[in-house]
């Protein structure tokens, strides 16, 4: 389960739909900060673990209950506003809903902003920051075409749009469409100025093979970052764990998990993630504590899952079991409400419980969606499961033809030699 969990796009977006609303600075204004902030000076047992990923101690930021204290007043009095009448500030609502959907990983959130986007577009359809940040929603639900309707109509209004194209090429990305980031691939081991341009390089370094490279972009995006807001740092160093899960690299990945989580613990994908090490690392009682606040605090079944998967490495075989029935249940609801937003997840999921006709069907239903490398791969998985090898070779191929290389490639060696 190193993967992004739903909706977790590339290059911070969950800070660029707060920021489209002007509600960045004023989220943390109520703690003092410098006006550029940097390194606390460090004494001379500083070693490089504080450095990479950089402390709390060496580098402040606002802590995570002001932060999110602040994020939820302003939603308060917005959506009192709202409902007193005020429907033009339903789209600065929806933006930061969005974003504390990002953070704290309440669907709730990301329902209601959806909503409220459609409402005011309905009303005023000639706005491009609705159009926008709906596309940007739209595409956390994996309503791709949807989302480039909205982009299309801003390119026509505003073409100079950079938030825009930004948008867009993370839509492709998500969905195969390689040829059209050539130019995106080719730059991608050049160095930025900017923070959100540094970590998407580094997203599409790894993609390419190129850890190491991917490492130095991340480094990079760190020490580029001047702001006391705690999001894009936990944001930068989770992404950074990921891909370090996603080499195996688990006591290295961990550092970063807890290094996100300790800065801004109401993370959610830092806490899961931070749990899945703890478990594959045999620290079951931290990891059931951690996983146990994350259920709480989201109701998502992958987590739900993931901590039957622990029970059962336990030997707690009747709880794993009956938290594997209860994370069934979660899918099933939110398939039947979101099957494009939770397909390839809930295939994750059914592989793993010997469900393997089920899980190919929705890995199947994914690839008619979207045909990147990992959808690839998982029908690459699937496939092989149900013993259909040639299918299964096929959908290896067509992964290799992509011309990347992204770690979980390595995962399919077996299935590799047989196709050869």
């Amino acid at each position: 389960m190193s993967r992004p969990a739903f909706g977790q796009a590339g290059r911070g977006l969950c800070l660029l739909v707060a920021c489209m609303a002007g509600g960045c600075a004023s989220m943390h204004s109520e703690q003092p900060a410098p006006a550029t902030p940097a390194l606390v000076q460090s004494d001379p047992a500083t070693t490089l673990d504080d450095l990479w990923p950089v402390s709390i101690g060496l580098y402040r930021t606002t802590s995570g209950d002001i932060y999110l204290g602040n994020l939820d007043s302003r939603i308060e009095v917005l959506e009192k506003r709202v409902r007193a009448g005020a429907v033009e500030r339903s789209t600065i609502l929806a933006s930061l809903l969005y974003h504390r959907y990002k953070v704290l990983g309440r669907l709730d959130d990301a329902k209601a902003a959806l909503a409220l986007l459609d409402a005011a577009i309905a009303a005023n359809p000639g706005l491009p920051a609705n159009h926008q940040l709906r596309a940007i929603v739209r595409a956390g639900f994996h309503q791709f075409d949807e989302a480039l309707q909205d982009l299309d109509m801003i390119a026509a209004a505003a073409p100079e749009a950079r938030t825009a194209t930004r948008t867009r090429h993370e839509i492709q990305l998500a969905l195969g469409n390689y040829d059209a980031l050539r130019d995106e691939f080719a730059a991608s081991a050049s160095l930025s100025l900017d923070f959100d341009e540094l970590a998407h390089r580094a997203d599409l370094r790894l993609l390419q093979g190129d850890a190491p490279g991917s490492e130095f972009l991340y480094r990079a995006a760190q020490a580029q970052y001047r702001d006391v807001n705690p999001v894009p740092l936990a944001w930068l160093h989770v992404q950074q764990g990921i891909a370090l899960l996603r080499q195996d690299r688990v006591e290295e990945a961990r550092r970063f998990f807890l290094a996100a989580h300790l800065r801004l613990p109401q993370y959610y994908l830092a806490t899961e993630h931070l749990a899945e090490c703890e478990t594959r690392l045999g620290r079951f009682d931290t990891a059931r504590t951690l996983y146990r606040s994350v259920i709480d605090q989201t109701g998502n079944p992958e987590f739900i899952a993931a901590l039957s998967s622990l029970e059962r490495q336990a030997g707690n075989a009747d709880e794993a079991q009956r938290l594997s029935r209860e994370a069934e249940a979660g899918y099933d609801s939110l398939m039947a409400a979101y099957p494009d937003a939770f397909g390839q997840h809930a295939a994750e999921f059914l592989i793993e419980i010997g469900q393997a006709e089920r899980a190919d069907a929705l890995a199947q239903a994914n690839l008619r969606l979207r045909q990147d490398v990992g959808s690839w791969l998982l029908v690459a998985q699937t496939a092989t499961a149900v013993d259909d090898l040639p299918r299964a070779c096929t959908a290896w191929t067509r992964a290799v033809a992509t011309g990347l290389r992204p770690p979980e490639l390595g995962g399919l060696d077996a299935l590799a030699a047989r196709c050869r």
